[in-house]
């Protein structure tokens, strides 16, 4: 069982179950046009605050 942070359990069934819920909705979204987008631009996002923390 997973436990958050005040305490409840979530029974690993449960947490299996919700993953096999949404998974097919992330990959379509990340596999759209869309989310291309979004990602390149996160990708970019993320590179100019790796890079200001590296100064």
């Amino acid at each position: 069982m997973a436990k958050d942070d005040i305490g409840m359990e979530i029974p690993q069934q449960e947490i299996e179950s919700l993953a096999r819920l949404l998974l097919p909705k992330i990959r379509q979204f990340f596999e759209s046009e869309e989310g291309q987008r979004e990602f390149d631009e996160w990708k970019q996002r993320r590179a100019q605050e790796i890079a200001k923390e590296a100064k």
